[in-house]
This record gives structure tokens, sequence and C-alpha cells, in this order.
């Protein structure tokens, strides 16, 4: 399992993070280690790596995604996508990046994302972005290489 946050500005614009020797683009989030909820898993992600303690419930819920695995031998995985905070100056002054995993943070409009983001990640975001309303529920197929 994955959990990721939408974290916006009063601008609506997401906030993005840049992978530390990747240059890759995603966001705040990652893995759900053994024993951990999704939604700890999230708060546990942006508070390590943002530096940021942030107020998320499990009401905050957006979206469920079923992924199936790219390749052989991989394992399919569930994506949880939670309603973040909306970040005001006075947060965004205090990121303070885990430089081990990220080198970079910016805000990016839903065009900017789209570009950005890797497509599949992308698509997971939908409008709009601080109210969570009815969980939406989505599967991801691939083609199996291997």
């Amino acid at each position: 399992m994955t959990t990721y946050v939408l974290c916006t500005d009063p601008a609506s614009r997401l906030l993005v993070v840049q992978a530390t020797g990747h240059g890759t683009w995603h966001l705040p989030g990652g893995v759900v280690e053994a024993g951990e909820s999704p939604l700890d898993a999230a708060l546990r992600e942006v508070r390590e790596e943002l530096g940021l303690a942030i107020d998320l419930r499990d009401d905050d819920l957006f979206a469920v995604e079923w992924a199936q695995a790219r390749r052989s031998g991989a394992r399919d995985r569930l994506v949880f996508l939670w309603a973040g905070p909306i970040l005001s100056t006075a947060d965004t002054d205090r990121i303070s990046l885990q430089a081990r995993e990220l080198c970079a943070w910016r805000w990016a409009t839903a065009e900017e994302a789209k570009e950005l983001l890797h497509p599949a990640v992308a698509a997971r975001i939908r409008a709009p972005l601080q109210l969570p309303g009815p969980v939406t529920y989505r599967e991801t197929r691939h083609e199996r290489t291997t």
C-alpha cells in the first residue's frame, strides 16, 4: 500500500516534491509500513519529507485506487489519496525537506502537475482538491511485462 497527500495553497495549486537523484516529481507520501494505517502513514510521510505536522482525518480520504503490478512477480497495491490542508506562507516557510529523499518542492497548477507528475499519478488528481466529497475508487490496469 502507498498513501499520498494533496496539499494545496490558497490559489488551489498543488504541492509537488522532487526526488533526490532521480529528478522525478511526485506527491508527498510513500509506503505504508507494516502495522501502520494509511492515515498514519500519510501523516508520518508528510512529517518526515516536509517537516510539517498536518491535521488530517479519516474523512479527508479523497480516493482509493487499486494499481495492478507492472511486472511479473510484483504485487498489486492499493493507493490512498488524501485531501490535505491548504498551506499558508507561514506553513511553507517551515518546510524542511528530507535531503536523502527530496531535493526540491514547488507549487504546480493542475496543468503543470499533469506535465510534472508520472501520468498514472496525475490521473489520480481531480478537482476540487481542498474539499473531499464522495470518495472515488478506480482501477489501473497495465499490460504486464517480464
